[in-house]
């Protein structure tokens, strides 16, 4: 009997997979047809080329942080656990972490950008609603927490650093309640443009 069509979301799946397992740097053509037990000539039929189809899986490997995030997020206090969801998934999935958001796949030049790619529009809703902010300065603190966690999520995810869970949400804490105290008392557009 004839093996089954390889579909785009099966090879999707596989080197997702091989991310988790080893980075995004191992993944090849034919590393992810070894893993498949087939040919590298799917791969290419459904992405043209290992560029079409890194392009596809950074979208797909987003796909699988938000259903993290969703799985992990405490409702009750749900901008504080983005914050720990981040750095929970920078410890959990140190491969996957570094390829989102330490790989040149990321294609952003700005802080902006940065925000308009990862950013959730429910956590800026919620931010705006718990504290009363406006739309904007709600923007304005999540992005300032986006940054600010980013970097320690970025040295776990590195091995750089072992933080304790109480140290990390010290200083988070304070972070927040400086940058929240500077947008409320409308320093940021002096401070911070």
């Amino acid at each position: 009997m004839p093996k089954q069509k390889i579909t785009a979301e099966e090879i999707l799946d596989v080197s997702l997979e091989l991310i988790r397992e080893q980075g995004y740097e191992k993944i090849n053509a034919r590393s992810i047809a070894q893993k498949m037990d087939c040919s590298v000539q799917p791969i290419y039929s459904c992405f043209g080329n290992m560029e079409g189809l890194m392009q596809q899986l950074f979208l797909h490997a987003k796909k699988y942080l938000n259903r993290y995030i969703d799985a992990h997020a405490d409702r009750s206090n749900y901008f504080e656990s983005i914050g720990k969801c981040h750095i929970g998934f920078a410890s959990d999935e140190k491969f996957l972490f570094r390829f989102l958001f330490q790989s040149p796949y990321i294609k952003a030049s700005s802080i902006e950008d940065i925000y308009r790619m990862y950013s959730r529009v429910d956590v800026a809703q919620d931010i705006s609603s718990t504290l009363g902010l406006s739309k904007a300065d709600a923007e304005k603190l999540y992005t300032h927490m986006i940054v600010y966690t980013h970097g320690i999520a970025c040295m776990i995810a590195a091995d750089a650093v072992h933080f304790s869970f109480e140290d990390i949400h010290v200083k988070i804490d304070f972070a927040y309640w400086s940058f929240l105290q500077n947008i409320k008392e409308g320093n940021y557009a002096t401070h911070c443009s």
